[in-house]
């Protein structure tokens, strides 16, 4: 007689036992499918549903531009037309300071032109602070707020004196404009 030598398969099993019992286990009802069976059954589902959508993932695809928001250009435009370069080249420099912070945690300052030019919008436009529109990429509190800084350090005055200099190529709309802002509350010398 011989002796049949057992070679040792690793973990215990053959391959071929592993798919018996897997086979068994999914024909017969009394056994539950174990649940990473269960997942592996859905992906594949879920892949063979989506395979003509499905992306190779060793191709390189020119990544996509992100969506623009609906009103973005619109927004720009308007930004352009409220606030030239020409008036901003004379507003700028009149613009107050930041404060200086210690150094330690909170947000970036955002930037003083598009402050200026959603406090511009809502002085012309005749809307209430809060119904400025969210496309400006400005808060209310935050604008409101610098409106209220930059009135008490008296850049609306700053503003009136080159509008009635007539020194800025946009003199009338700057001087209509410190109109707005005086009739909402800034104290403009005149």
């Amino acid at each position: 007689m011989t002796d049949h030598v057992r070679t040792a398969q690793p973990f215990g099993r053959t391959v071929g036992a592993e798919i018996a019992r897997q086979v068994q286990q999914h024909v017969h009802p009394a056994v539950a499918p174990r649940r990473d069976d269960a997942a592996l059954a859905t992906l594949l589902r879920a892949r063979q549903r989506g395979d003509a959508q499905r992306q190779e993932p060793w191709v390189r695809r020119a990544p996509e531009a992100p969506p623009k928001a609906p009103h973005a250009d619109v927004i720009q435009q308007l930004a352009a037309r409220l606030v030239p370069q020409s008036l901003w080249a004379h507003v700028e420099p009149l613009i107050p300071p930041a404060k200086v912070r210690r150094q330690g945690g909170g947000r970036g300052r955002v930037s003083d032109r598009a402050i200026f030019t959603a406090i511009v919008f809502v002085l012309t436009s005749g809307c209430a602070w809060r119904h400025l529109p969210a496309t400006f990429g400005v808060t209310v509190p935050t604008v409101h707020r610098r409106f209220q800084e930059w009135t008490d350090l008296g850049l609306w005055s700053a503003l009136h004196t080159v509008a009635k200099s007539g020194t800025a190529e946009d003199s009338t709309w700057l001087l209509l404009v410190v109109e707005a802002a005086e009739r909402r509350g800034a104290k403009v010398a005149v």
